[in-house]
């Protein structure tokens, strides 16, 4: 019986026809636009393009091009060899690709045909001085790199509550540090690398050459401070970009009381300006200025002393509506008379968006800098006219709370504009940035709140037990839709006067989420409030009294403890 072989026909490997055709599964007559897409009305995405197996050296002649055959693109120019070929690719990984030479006789590398370098006229004139056109920036270690990515990817993420295309830490500040070419932008860049080594150390990533790194970028950045303050004509933005740095890289350490001299020197450093008003030279020097005004009013809250002088106007004696109604519209309001600490404060204050870094309003920091001042010169003087003073503050700050309130029940949330954080980022979801900004500003409003009554009236834990729960109940809803950072100072406001057993859980869950961050400086927040529930434990104890009448001063135990915190 004869055996029939059947040959197997062999068949050629290609892909042919159109995607939309292929998707479909049917027969493309390869047609462009093809006879099936144009009989069912369809868009063609195909032009013939015929993909084929090749191998190693071997010529193909490519006749898919949509608008241009294949070898226009490189005509008169040698073919590379697969050896060449591959070498290049191997350098588009490398770092170091920019600093390799090309092989020899290489003189067109066909990897590189679009310029690296951003067009001179897509940079604004307001941030023209970003451009980096100077000098190189030498080669960085893997360790520095390693640091400037996570501050990056991370750190500058949880400077701000929430995440926003404006975030300066993200958008400017590794930008100008990286141009390397002056001392301040030197500076700048260390104090990143000092930043981002406290926040690894902090997150248990390898602490001890962590510390050590975050010491020497420290050092490294505190020389070229001082040799930037020697230069005559010196650039103030990235100078006083990196002090701050510095400021929050000693917070971050959590160890340190160094933060306020960095507070101090650089708002001597910004009144040494001579009226050159840095805040006008672009965005970057306007966040950098902002930042240093919200730290000193939010600084100034933890102190306990009379030595801090008024930061901000306190609100005017016109109604509260005609304050909040105006105050987008009108300019600072700077006399002759005023001090120079006071004019320069009132300045920055009007610049656009301030207090959006910190998810609050300008009018809201301007009523906690008047309760600070006012608290400051009651504890030190208790005479009938402070007094009055006091009560004439506690009139005009509560009718300006109860109007933020109103807005922010408005959904009307004022200096921090959504518009521009969709005009930056498309991709962003307006109703969820819209929700964390209101529960920010909500939590800021009712922890004001707090810190009015408490700070001027002294009146126990009970009665401000309303706007602890509120604060609690926005932090809440924060962190149901959000991993950010939520801003220190209306948490801890809201923590330390918290009494009853949903608050004090409340408290605690906060806490536990704020360590996560690797912040040094909540681990200080974290003993604090818990010395304060002890002490009021304890007088409750002593005294057989409702917890929620033992009233304790946290800046009473903050000076006890010889404890020194940023609450931001």
């Amino acid at each position: 019986m004869e055996t029939t072989v059947l040959r197997i026909r062999k068949r050629r490997r290609e892909f042919t026809g159109c995607w939309r055709c292929r998707e479909r599964k049917v027969k493309c007559d390869e047609g462009s636009p093809c006879s099936a897409c144009k009989r069912l009305g369809f868009e063609c995405d195909g032009s013939s393009t015929r993909l084929v197996w090749i191998n190693g050296n071997k010529p193909y002649r490519s006749t898919g091009r949509r608008y241009m055959h294949g070898e226009l693109t490189w005509a008169n120019y040698a073919a590379l060899d697969s050896d060449v070929v591959d070498l290049l690719i191997a350098q588009l990984d490398d770092d170091r690709a920019s600093e390799t030479p090309w092989p020899l006789g290489i003189e067109h590398n066909p990897f590189s045909v679009f310029p690296a370098a951003a067009s001179r006229s897509l940079v604004s004139n307001m941030n023209q001085a970003l451009v980096c056109n100077s000098i190189k920036t030498p080669q960085p270690s893997d360790e520095e790199k390693l640091l400037f990515h996570h501050y990056v990817d991370y750190v500058a993420s949880i400077m701000m509550p929430f995440e926003h295309p404006c975030n300066p830490w993200k958008r400017h500040y590794p930008a100008v540090s990286l141009q390397y070419s002056g001392s301040g932008e030197k500076a700048l860049y260390h104090a990143i690398l000092a930043h981002a080594a406290f926040n690894f150390a902090h997150l248990g990533s390898d602490r001890q050459k962590m510390m050590r790194l975050a010491t020497l970028n420290y050092n490294t950045a505190i020389k070229y401070v001082n040799d930037s303050l020697r230069v005559s004509g010196r650039e103030s933005g990235s100078t006083l970009a990196a002090i701050m740095t510095l400021m929050m890289a000693e917070v971050y350490s959590g160890n340190s009381s160094k933060w306020k001299h960095h507070l101090q020197g650089a708002w001597a450093f910004l009144l040494e300006s001579n009226g050159k008003e840095p805040w006008k030279e672009s965005e970057f020097a306007c966040f950098s200025t902002q930042s240093l005004l919200i730290v000193k009013i939010i600084g100034a809250t933890c102190l306990i002393d009379s030595q801090s002088t008024t930061l901000l106007l306190p609100p005017s004696d016109e109604t509260a509506a005609t304050a909040v109604a105006t105050r987008r519209e009108a300019g600072p309001v700077v006399s002759p008379s005023m001090s120079s600490d006071l004019a320069c404060g009132s300045l920055i204050s009007s610049t656009p968006q301030f207090g959006f870094t910190i998810g609050a309003q300008r009018l809201l920091l301007e009523c906690i800098s008047t309760i600070t001042t006012v608290s400051q010169q009651m504890r030190s003087d208790a005479s009938a006219r402070t007094c009055l003073t006091a009560d004439r503050t506690v009139s005009q700050v509560l009718a300006c709370l109860d109007l933020l309130q109103a807005e922010a029940l408005d959904n009307t949330l004022g200096d921090i504009e959504i518009e521009r954080v969709l005009e930056g980022s498309p991709q962003t979801s307006k109703p969820n940035i819209q929700e964390l900004a209101r529960y920010q500003l909500n939590a800021f409003i009712f922890a004001t709140y707090i810190y009015l009554y408490r700070a001027l009236l002294d009146v126990p834990p009970k009665r401000v037990a309303v706007y602890v729960s509120l604060t609690f109940d926005n932090i809440a809803a924060f962190s149901a839709q959000s991993r950010g950072n939520f801003s220190l100072w209306p948490a801890f406001i809201a923590a330390v006067e918290a009494y009853t057993a949903e608050d004090m859980e409340s408290s605690r869950l906060w806490l536990k989420q704020s360590t996560h961050f690797g912040l040094g400086n909540r681990l200080a927040v974290k003993s604090i409030i818990e010395e304060v529930w002890q002490r009021r434990d304890a007088l409750r104890a002593e005294k057989g009294m409702d917890p929620g009448l033992a009233a304790v001063d946290w800046r009473d135990v903050i000076r006890d403890l010889g404890t020194d915190i940023l609450l931001v």
